[in-house]
């Protein structure tokens, strides 16, 4: 318990916002119950539902919180754009890489580099955001395919299964480097 309770302390302190720390916390969790729960959900290549009631729960399940996933994103997404800037999460789009440099300069010398504006964290935040809007938008239309009876409805679906390879690496990545983060500075959240 007192490590939930440092890991907490460490989310407040790198989220201090408490609005932002909502919403992370809630996407991360929405994205992780997605994966999980796509595992228990079977289709057959017409998009006919297999495995009885138990996967037809699921999908259901996956189509619900995948809705509430979108509005989530949407929210992080406004909070990117109207309190942070488009710019720091995606600085060389602009030539701006001396952050970026000096993070990687770090991390070559075995040092975990602070997130801050523009720096290798925003950077890889930016392409989580860029990942989801990309496996979002693909399930929207696979979803209103899907509902419209459309023979294209599973072209779309495996689009969006082989995005979600995107938000698996990126979760695996920017967790562990979090997780990791935090096992280096624990002793400052005890």
């Amino acid at each position: 318990m007192p490590l939930l309770h440092s890991f907490w302390r460490y989310i407040k302190h790198y989220f201090p916002n408490t609005g932002l720390r909502h919403i992370h916390t809630s996407l991360a969790t929405l994205v992780i119950l997605q994966i999980l729960n796509s595992n228990f959900m079977h289709m057959t290549h017409t998009g006919e539902i297999e495995g009885g009631v138990f996967s037809t729960l699921f999908l259901w399940v996956h189509i619900i919180l995948g809705i509430l996933t979108v509005v989530v994103t949407l929210a992080m997404i406004s909070y990117m754009l109207v309190k942070q800037s488009f710019r720091q999460f995606f600085p060389y789009l602009f030539g701006d890489n001396a952050i970026l440099l000096d993070d990687l300069k770090q991390l070559r010398h075995g040092k975990l580099p602070e997130p801050r504006e523009k720096g290798l964290g925003n950077i890889i935040q930016g392409l989580g955001i860029g990942a989801l809007i990309l496996i979002e938008a693909a399930a929207l239309v696979w979803l209103a395919l899907w509902l419209n009876h459309s023979p294209y409805a599973n072209d779309v679906r495996e689009i969006h299964k082989s995005l979600t390879g995107l938000i698996e690496v990126y979760l695996i990545g920017h967790g562990g480097m979090a997780l990791l983060h935090f096992f280096i500075e624990r002793k400052k959240f005890a």
